[in-house]
């Protein structure tokens, strides 16, 4: 039997309690309904491909070692398992971006060894343009490839990754019949990687 079977139909939050537990399986659902949309998370903030990757891979070590401490509901506020996880993404991408900034700071020569060479060329130029432009570009490969996506495809991938639902709670919001919008997220999910491929955004 297919280990992960008993899990496919599973709530994001259930998976999470389960990963708590040790369940491989669980973590590994998770994984695949999330990792698209966390990537894009990392990618906003970073605006490099490599080091969104680095973080993202930092993220879900640390969301398989602290999957048990998910509560769906603090101080009476609902907290949502996608809120939970981009948090986590978000405060790693945050820290990296620091380090970052922290390393090019370190790098920049004393005010008073400016020459007017370094002005001239450029040399101490604020790279924020360019991570900006490197931002847009990445946020505009992923919105582009959502958006080339027949409409029952993208629609039930948005749902999955995006709100975190799972594939029955997809299905009851889209009003179609289960086996279809499996179908539609597994084939949406293999043309959304291929374009994001050929955009040179994910390897």
């Amino acid at each position: 039997m297919n280990p992960q079977a008993g899990t496919a139909h599973h709530s994001l939050e259930a998976l999470l309690y389960a990963a708590a537990q040790g369940d491989h399986a669980s973590f590994a659902q998770v994984y695949e309904r999330t990792h698209l949309h966390l990537f894009g998370v990392a990618v906003r903030i970073l605006g490099q491909g490599q080091a969104a990757e680095d973080v993202l891979q930092e993220a879900y070590v640390s969301i398989w070692k602290n999957a048990g401490g998910y509560r769906s509901e603090v101080g009476g506020q609902t907290i949502q398992p996608m809120t939970w996880l981009i948090a986590i993404v978000r405060n790693k991408a945050l820290d990296a971006l620091r380090a970052r900034t922290r390393r090019r700071e370190s790098a920049l020569p004393e005010s008073g060894d400016l020459d007017e060479d370094d002005v001239q060329t450029g040399a101490l130029q604020s790279p924020s343009a360019m991570q900006l432009l490197e931002q847009a570009t990445q946020t505009l490969k992923i919105n582009d490839c959502m958006s080339g996506l027949e409409g029952n495809h993208r629609q039930s991938l948005a749902l999955a990754y995006y709100q975190g639902l799972s594939h029955t709670e997809v299905a009851a919001q889209m009003g179609a019949p289960l086996g279809s919008v499996k179908a539609w997220i597994r084939r949406g999910l293999e043309k959304l990687k291929g374009c994001l491929a050929a955009q040179g955004v994910v390897a």
